[in-house]
């Protein structure tokens, strides 16, 4: 630490008298001793000759007191005198570990070393100014302060002048006076101190209500840290719980998707065979086309003959007698109508082999549903077509051979005439047909057949035949119930009539797999 320039003078001063009293620093104590053993050895011959004479005892009790004292005196001054030379041949030589040349170092080490110096000499004093304490304490009371005292002293000594009692006396009162200033300093001391440690109490105290506040500030602080930890592990068991559900999924997921791709792979190679069973059945429908134009070139060729049949029956009506014979046997006409039913057999023997071909729910069903429905379609109208060319022919035929017949019956007699009815018979007769509205489970798009029977005289037998499919199916009519209204009627027996609705039959055709 650095100090003024006048702190250093003042220093330096102390130093100079502190020095002074070091050369020569127990010649007071010397002087006292002196003094007090030349009073001893003027007051003794006095004494003596004194107008009071002491006893024998008493003079040899006081004999026996001084040397005791001087022993003491002269072993406390040897024992000051052997301190104080020490102390001055420790001062006259500092430690080697001190700077010997203090010029060398810069400012601030010169001073703190006469700081040190000056603590070192403070010290000193203080000892120095105890040690002459204990001397005067052991001059005035004969024993030292460290001593138990055996006895109080009184103020007044026997045998000794005014003078020297005054001495004494003042000597006293100024050991009691340092003594006084000791006991005032370390009173003051104390209280310092007693201050010191009572603020120093206050501020630990302060310190302590600031730490409870801090630690109750903390347990709180730590008790919300608790909370949200157990929030937040709260949390993450069901963010893990959340995460091992969606693991699952996932893992589901990717089992339905393996599958899914499993089932594409087999649709794609069903698809592929679809398509190839497509073209064969393109293949056959082209061949089923070709079929049905070289049906069509026979159908026109018999009707050409069916015309020239008629012809030849309007230019020759006397040699039929009115009916249409055929050109050669009755059977001749019967091959070409029972090959047609032959050839539509076919046809529907192949498409069933089709349709047994793809699965249950294949989109190809519909198309070949289609295309049984048009070639029945086509053959119905055929037939019908036929049928009502017949008639006509037979109706034209029918005309003329009646206008000739009533010129040949006009020309027999009266009596030789008969009735029509005996005579000639009824040509033609109309055919009622019945139409079929029919839904299957594999096509959305219903189905018509007709069947040559009048409604109520059809069985499930004729629709049977007329739908012709294999396998085990059940049958469900739309009907009329007068409880119910509209209803759904199952037939079983093939023997059984079909109910009709509106002057038709609507049916649902449903296989049967044998569960019920």
């Amino acid at each position: 630490m650095s100090r003024s320039g006048r702190d250093v003078s003042r220093y330096r001063q102390r130093n100079s008298s502190v020095e002074d009293e070091i050369v020569n620093p127990y010649w007071s104590v010397r002087a006292m001793v002196k003094q007090y053993e030349g009073h001893q050895g003027s007051t003794s011959p006095s004494e003596s000759s004194g107008l009071t004479s002491p006893s024998p005892v008493h003079s040899s009790k006081s004999e026996v007191n001084g040397a005791h004292y001087e022993e003491k005196a002269e072993i406390t001054i040897i024992q000051c005198e052997e301190n104080l030379s020490k102390k001055d041949e420790s001062f006259m030589h500092p430690p080697e570990s001190q700077p010997t040349n203090p010029a060398t170092y810069p400012d601030t080490l010169w001073e703190d070393h006469l700081l040190e110096q000056q603590d070192y000499l403070e010290r000193e004093m203080e000892e120095a100014k105890k040690m002459i304490s204990g001397l005067q304490a052991l001059l005035l009371h004969g024993s030292l302060p460290e001593d138990e005292q055996e006895s109080l002293f009184s103020l007044r000594e026997d045998g000794a002048c005014p003078e020297e009692q005054l001495i004494i006396i003042k000597s006293r009162l100024d050991l009691s006076m340092s003594e006084n200033q000791d006991l005032k300093k370390e009173l003051q001391n104390c209280k310092q101190e007693n201050r010191n440690l009572q603020a120093i109490k206050d501020a630990l105290q302060q310190r302590m209500t600031q730490q409870e506040s801090s630690v109750l500030q903390l347990k709180q602080e730590l008790l919300r840290a608790n909370m949200d930890k157990d929030e937040l592990h709260n949390q993450n068991l069901d963010l893990q719980r959340k995460i091992e559900e969606r693991n699952q999924l996932i893992g589901e997921y990717k089992k339905e998707i393996t599958q899914k791709d499993w089932l594409i792979q087999q649709m794609q190679g069903k698809l592929d065979e679809a398509h190839r069973k497509l073209s064969e059945a393109n293949y056959q429908k082209n061949d089923l086309q070709k079929e049905l134009d070289h049906r069509k070139g026979l159908l026109q060729q018999y009707m050409s003959r069916d015309d020239d049949q008629v012809s030849n029956y309007i230019g020759h009506p006397a040699q039929t007698n009115g009916f249409l014979q055929p050109a050669g046997k009755g059977p001749a006409r019967d091959p070409i109508p029972q090959r047609t039913a032959n050839d539509l057999q076919l046809v529907r023997d192949a498409l069933r082999s089709l349709r047994n071909s793809f699965s249950g729910h294949d989109p190809q069903h519909h198309t070949i549903d289609s295309l049984e429905q048009g070639i029945s379609s086509l053959m119905d109208r055929l037939h019908a077509i036929e049928t009502q060319r017949r008639q006509d022919r037979k109706a034209r035929g029918r005309v003329s051979g009646n206008k000739e017949l009533n010129e040949y019956r006009d020309s027999w007699p009266p009596n030789s005439k008969m009735p029509h009815s005996q005579s000639a018979p009824i040509m033609g007769g109309s055919n009622s047909c019945t139409k079929v509205l029919y839904f299957t489970d594999r096509s959305l798009t219903p189905f018509m057949v007709t069947i040559p029977k009048r409604l109520g005289e059809v069985t499930l037998r004729d629709f049977k035949i007329a739908i012709d499919r294999e396998g085990n199916h059940r049958y469900h009519f739309k009907a009329l119930d007068p409880e119910f209204g509209t209803v759904k009627e199952e037939v079983f027996h093939d023997d059984d009539i079909i109910p009709g609705w509106e002057g038709k039959i609507v049916a649902w055709v449903e296989e049967d797999h044998g569960t019920n």
